[in-house]
This record gives C-alpha cells, sequence and structure tokens, in this order.
C-alpha cells in the first residue's frame, strides 16, 4: 500500500483559512518544509489532520469541539480536509465540526465512492491502516519520543504492532473466542437454567482474567522502574559512607541481615496465608460443625439421585413413566411435589461439599490446625528478626544524617518511599503470579486461578451446549496465535535493534549512544535518560527504521523536527531523513534552518519543496509589502508563500 499526503486546507479554525497543495507538476516531492512562525496553528494542524485521517472526532466532547474555533471569532462551523493518494486514486477525508451544537460530522469523496458521501469511509483496504494506533507513528510529535525511552510506557511495543498489524493475532483470538461463544449461545439445551448461569461465569471470570493481566503487566513495569532507581540510591548512599571504613562494613552486615531477614518473612508469609485461607485451620469448632453437617447429608442422603429437573421435563410428557395418560389434575400435582426435590446444579454443590469436607477436615484432623500455630509462632520470630534488621540499618545511616549530610537524608526518604512502592508491588505480583489453590473464588487476585475457573466454566459451557469439540479447537488456535505473536515480536526485536544501533553511530557520532534492549520500551545502554536532542534522534530512528521495513509506504509528518537538536546532529539527522521514509513534511520555524535545511536538500537530491505560511495580523502587516510577485496564496487570515528563496530569508534577523 502506497499512501501520500497531498495536501490539506482548513478554514473556521484556531489555524488560519489556507489550503496546501503539496504536489509539484502532479507528483508528490520527497520532501516538504512549511516555515509556520510561532502561533500560526502548527499543534491544530496536526490535531485536526490525525482526526481527520482516524474518524476519532465523532467521540469527542462538546467542549472539546469548540477549543478548535479560534477566540474571540463567532463563526458557526470550521472545516478541515485531508487529501490522500491511494495507489495513485485520491482520497479526500472531510471533517466539519459545529461549534454550537458541539458536534463533528465526516465526508468521504473517492472514485469507488461515486463522489461525496456523508461519513467517514475509506476504503476498506485502506481503513486498516488509519486505525489511531497506526496513524500517530506518522503524524509525529516529540510526546511520542519521550514515552519511547520511559519504561512506564510502552511506546515501542505499541509502534512495532502496529506498523507489522501484529495486534491483529490478537484480534484473531478474540474472534475465535466471540465465535464459540456465539455457536455455544444458539444450542439449544434443556436445562437452560444452568447454563445461563455458567454463561455469566464465563463473562464475569473473562472479565478478571483481562482486569488482572493488566494490573499484573501494570504493576511488573512500574517494579522494572523503581528498581535501578532503587539501586542508584542505594549507591550513592554506600558512594558518601564508603569514607567511613568501620561504618560502611557494619552497615553491609545490617543490610545482609535485613535481606536474609525479609526473604524469611516472605517465604513464611506464603505458608501461613496458604493455611490461613482454609477456614478450619482458624477456628476448631468450624471443622467440627462441619464434619457434623456432612453426617446430617450423608444420613438424609442427600443429595438425592432424583431431581426437580426429572419432574420439570415430565410435565412436557403426554405419558407418566408408568404409562398412564397426564391429565391436567396429575400435572398440578407433579408440579407441586417437584418442588420437594433438588434441582441438578443444587445435587452437584452438596456432592462437592461432602467430598471437600471428607478430604480437606476429616483426613487432616486437627493437623491443619497445628500446622497453622506453629507457622503463626514462627512468623511472628521472622517479623520480629526482620523488624530488628530493619532497625539497625536506619540507625546506621541516621548516624551519618546527624552528621549534617542533608543530601544523605534525602536519599535515605526516597530509598525508603521506593523501596515501600516496590514491596507493595511485589506483593501484588506475588499474588497474582501464585499457583492456584482450592480455597480461590472468583473474587481472587491470582491469575491461575482465575485462568483455571475460566476453562472450568467454559468447559461445562461447551458440555451443556454440545460444543466441547469446538472450544478444543478453538483454545488450540489461540495458543498458536499467542505463539506467533511472542515469536514475532521477540525476532523483529532482535533485527531493529541491531539496524538503529547501525543507524545511531551516524547520526550521533560525536556523542554516541546505544539501545541495549526493546521490549515495552526502548532501553539505552549504560544510561537511564538522555537529552532532549538524544531522545528525538532515537525516536527518529525508530520510527523511520520501522516505517523503512515495513511492506507499505507512508508519509512522516513533523513538528518542529530540528528544533532541539544541535548543529552536528541536525545535519546527520537532514542527511539520513531522506532515505529512511518515502514521503516527509516538516512543519519547522526559522531558527532550525541552520544546520538542517542544506544537508536536507542534498540528500533528496533537490526533490524538495519549500513553502511559508504565516497569520495575517498587525503584527505581520509589513511583511505584506515584502511578498515575491508569484507564488503567493492569500485568505483573509492567512498567506502561503512558494520558494526557497523567500524561506530562507524569512525572519533572518531572529536566526542571525
Amino acid at each position: 500500500m502506497n499512501i501520500e499526503l497531498t495536501g490539506w486546507k482548513s478554514s473556521g479554525l484556531r489555524c488560519p483559512d489556507v489550503e496546501f497543495d503539496l504536489k509539484s507538476n502532479g507528483v508528490v516531492p520527497k520532501v516538504t518544509l512549511i516555515q509556520m512562525p510561532n502561533g500560526t496553528g502548527k499543534t491544530t494542524t496536526l490535531t485536526m489532520m490525525r482526526a481527520v485521517m482516524t474518524g476519532e472526532a465523532e467521540t469527542w466532547a462538546e467542549d472539546r469541539v469548540r477549543s478548535m474555533r479560534r477566540p474571540g471569532l463567532q463563526n458557526t462551523t470550521g472545516i478541515f480536509a485531508v487529501f490522500l493518494s491511494i495507489e495513485g486514486k485520491p482520497l479526500t477525508l472531510e471533517l466539519r465540526l459545529d461549534f454550537e451544537a458541539g458536534t463533528a460530522a465526516y465526508r468521504t469523496s473517492s472514485p469507488g465512492l461515486g463522489g461525496v458521501v456523508p461519513g467517514w469511509k475509506p476504503p476498506k483496504e485502506v481503513e486498516r491502516f488509519l486505525d489511531e494506533r497506526f496513524v500517530r507513528l506518522f503524524i509525529f510529535d516529540g510526546e511520542f519520543a519521550d514515552k519511547l525511552l520511559q519504561a512506564g510506557y510502552s511506546e515501542a511495543q505499541k509502534a512495532i504492532d502496529a506498523l507489522f498489524q501484529l495486534y491483529l493475532l490478537e484480534e484473531m483470538k478474540t474472534k475465535a473466542q466471540e465465535r464459540w461463544e456465539a455457536a455455544a449461545a444458539k444450542t439449544s439445551v434443556k436445562t437452560e437454567s444452568g447454563l445461563t448461569m455458567w454463561r455469566n461465569k464465563v463473562i464475569k471470570l473473562a472479565s478478571s482474567v483481562s482486569k488482572v493481566e493488566k494490573a499484573l503487566a501494570d504493576a511488573k513495569t512500574r517494579l522494572k522502574v523503581l528498581e535501578p532507581e532503587i539501586e542508584e540510591l542505594d549507591r550513592s548512599i554506600r558512594d558518601r559512607i564508603g569514607s567511613q571504613e568501620e561504618l560502611r562494613n557494619n552497615l553491609d552486615a545490617a543490610r545482609e541481615r535485613e535481606v536474609a531477614a525479609d526473604a524469611d518473612v516472605a517465604q513464611r508469609a506464603s505458608t501461613t496465608m496458604g493455611l490461613i485461607r482454609q477456614p478450619h485451620t482458624l477456628f476448631t469448632g468450624f471443622a467440627s460443625r462441619l464434619v457434623d453437617m456432612k453426617a446430617q447429608l450423608d444420613r438424609l442422603k442427600l443429595p438425592a439421585s432424583t431431581s426437580s429437573q426429572f419432574f420439570a421435563e415430565l410435565l412436557e410428557e403426554d405419558h407418566c413413566v408408568c404409562g398412564r395418560p397426564l391429565d391436567d389434575t396429575a400435572r398440578g400435582v407433579l408440579k407441586e411435589r417437584a418442588a420437594f426435590y433438588l434441582a441438578d446444579d443444587t445435587s452437584g454443590v452438596l456432592n462437592w461439599m461432602k467430598k471437600e469436607i471428607e478430604s480437606n477436615v476429616i483426613q487432616t484432623g486437627s493437623a491443619d490446625a497445628v500446622a497453622l500455630s506453629t507457622a503463626l509462632s514462627e512468623m511472628g520470630t521472622a517479623l520480629a528478626e526482620a523488624s530488628a534488621a530493619a532497625t539497625a540499618v536506619r540507625a546506621l545511616r541516621q548516624k551519618l544524617v546527624e552528621q549534617g549530610d542533608e543530601q544523605l537524608k534525602k536519599d535515605e526518604e526516597a530509598l525508603e518511599q521506593r523501596r515501600d512502592s516496590a514491596a507493595t508491588l511485589s506483593s501484588l505480583i506475588a499474588e497474582m503470579s501464585r499457583a492456584a489453590s482450592t480455597t480461590d473464588d472468583e473474587g481472587t487476585k491470582c491469575l491461575l486461578s482465575l485462568k483455571k475457573q475460566l476453562a472450568d466454566a467454559s468447559g461445562k459451557v461447551a458440555e451443556i451446549t454440545g460444543t466441547i469439540d469446538l472450544l478444543a479447537k478453538t483454545n488450540v488456535l489461540k495458543g498458536i496465535l499467542t505463539t506467533a505473536l511472542e515469536t514475532a515480536r521477540a525476532r523483529l526485536r532482535a533485527v531493529i535493534l541491531s539496524e538503529i544501533n547501525a543507524r545511531l553511530k551516524q547520526v550521533l557520532y560525536r556523542d554516541p549512544i546505544e539501545v541495549d534492549s526493546i521490549d515495552s520500551s526502548v532501553r539505552l545502554r549504560h544510561q537511564e535518560g538522555a537529552s532532549v536532542g538524544q531522545t528525538l534522534s532515537v525516536g527518529y530512528v525508530f520510527l523511520t527504521t520501522l516505517l523503512r521495513r515495513g511492506q507499505h509506504q507512508f508519509p512522516l509528518v513533523i513538528d518542529s523536527p530540528a528544533n532541539p537538536l544541535s548543529i552536528e546532529v541536525r545535519r546527520e539527522i537532514g542527511m539520513v531523513i531522506p532515505d529512511l521514509c518515502h514521503q516527509f513534511v516538516a512543519f519547522t520555524i526559522s531558527s532550525e534552518r541552520v544546520g538542517f535545511v542544506r544537508p536536507l536538500d542534498e540528500a533528496a537530491k533537490g526533490n524538495i519543496r519549500y513553502l511559508t505560511q504565516f497569520r495575517k495580523t498587525g503584527g505581520t502587516a509589513a511583511l505584506m509589502g515584502g511578498l515575491p510577485k508569484v507564488g503567493v496564496t492569500e485568505s483573509e487570515n492567512g498567506v502561503v508563500i512558494e520558494g526557497r528563496e523567500y524561506f530562507e530569508a524569512f525572519d533572518l534577523e531572529e536566526e542571525i
């Protein structure tokens, strides 16, 4: 798929009323530079461009719609249209904002539609590339580059998934599950009430699994951010006490005791919690009552072998099991007496209860209660040891604080705060990652338990509806898709990592940095952060590497591409961009020209177009007299000038 941005137009918005035609002699140039002074509406233009391409404005709140009108104006509508070329065929997407009603409406025009039609309706083969996850890659902003290097975000993985459309594998898994659920829903069964109960369980458990998976991933990401911060703070504190040998040795020994004590507490806490989850270990009276209840159920011969469902189904027959015809009187008696018998699901619950009481209460006797008492005693001892070890560490460090080291005091406070947060996250991760327990219910945070409960519930639905075979095939397909997704991600990361590092050596040759790994985010080698210029350079190299490797061609639209970069880095970026992307469109300011425009022009081999835009205001009135004779387009509130000469002379004093 070859997608080109051929132009756009706007009216009635925060940006000036202008129309840009990026084509030159009917061909889109390799590079287009649009010089726009601050206040000309670059941010609004990019926002509207994304909104038009993705169709997202239909979900905007009224205040968001009205915020696109320039302050002080009273116009009732605003329009923004984007002109694209899809494999050489034109496509126009137009967004109309109603500022009075606070609503947004789209219109689409393409040869395949036979003209202009209402709504956001790009051709099907194009629609998947205008997904919000995809458009945000080639309508670029600096925020993306910042998040790319932050461990708390997953921009790198999202970008890889979007460009190579790996998210389609996740969507296939969802579709497979939905197909099975739809097949199960269509099946006619006699035990409809029981089926409804199990279907509701599947829905609830599936939602819980999804929430816990997200919470687990978030907790691991946050912990991954905290761990290097804790190491750095701990190293800083150690460096500050390095000059006091005895105190350092004592502190190291105390830290070792603290770590060992904490590990002992964690191990004993896990054992104790496993016992506490069994109520009969907490109170012997509860255990004896459970034994009494089982004895009473056995004495009453419950659950009975005959269920109320038998009578409910018998009411629908013409003859009784004994062969006599059933009249209305007999049916009334059967319906009345059916209430004395148990339903199928109740029978199952009672049998399960009796089995659990036998295996977990009667057979173990008082052993579990003794084990809990012992575990609680050992837990108390471990907690006391951990508390004493932590107190010793704090006391040794406090000696330094009392000696007037204010920075050490701040580091101590920050370290304590991060360790508390890390401990909370570790505890949460441990709970969500632990093995399943027979005492877990639907409210548990244990992911394995929830998945097991979901599998059991799904299996029950499959059994009732007769879709067991389809469920098994669905699970096999989902497993294959999961493996394919993980394998594709791992291989793509390895290839992209190698290409990025090779390109960074060229771009940042004076101050080289290297990417260590790519997972959810990009992690630099031997450093936690990067300068603004380094961050933007990594963002450019990462994105252009992705765009270059894909099977499709897209424009790359960037606001202020060189502003935070040094002149040396500007030259290197300018030299490589034309080779790394199909079409480059940049909104620049005059101060970015130095070190950037000439290398970019040379790399593009002159296949570059220069445009300058400014808003008509009292402050720009003096510029109107110096406009060239040709290549000027005016509107009521804006001016667009074509040509390199005017582009390089504009705001020359500011550049100097």
